[in-house]
């Protein structure tokens, strides 16, 4: 979704609504609230994860509304997200990606360049990160200026 590695540690279950598809952020490096959509792909992992892999983790006297819960039953820290992220990717059979240096910034360039070569404007854009000002947003115009050339 595009998230910064914080914002996704700190969002809890009433975060997430399914029905709009979409997650709020409440606490942003800007300190500014904005709803972010999710896509289909996105809303069925969420759903699975929260009706089936999140209760598991809970412990039965558990009362943590965070939205991402570690083994240990509690909300995941920043360093745990990115450790899982790297357990995934040590996972995958796709050697392309083993290679890569993945992590959760790169994947949040990975999804505003999309949208930018999308055609999305980047004035949405920037809304979308949460950015407070375009120049933020506009290094993604450099990214796929170069991977066009």
């Amino acid at each position: 979704c595009g998230l910064r590695r914080k914002e996704g540690a700190m969002l809890n279950v009433e975060d997430v609504n399914l029905e709009r598809d979409e997650i709020f952020v409440s606490k942003s490096k800007t300190h500014t609230q904005r709803r972010v959509p999710m896509n289909e792909g996105v809303l069925k992992y969420i759903e699975d994860y929260l009706f089936n892999a999140r209760e598991m983790l809970l412990s039965s006297d558990s009362s943590e509304g965070a939205l991402l819960i570690s083994n240990r039953g509690k909300r995941m820290s920043v360093g745990s997200v990115d450790y899982a992220l790297k357990q995934l990717i040590e996972q995958t059979q796709n050697e392309q990606i083993k290679q890569s240096c993945t992590g959760l910034h790169t994947l949040r360039h990975s999804i505003a360049t999309h949208l930018l070569q999308a055609g999305m404007k980047l004035e949405d854009i920037a809304r979308f990160l949460g950015h407070k000002s375009i120049d933020s947003t506009q290094i993604y115009t450099h990214l796929t200026e170069s991977a066009n050339n």
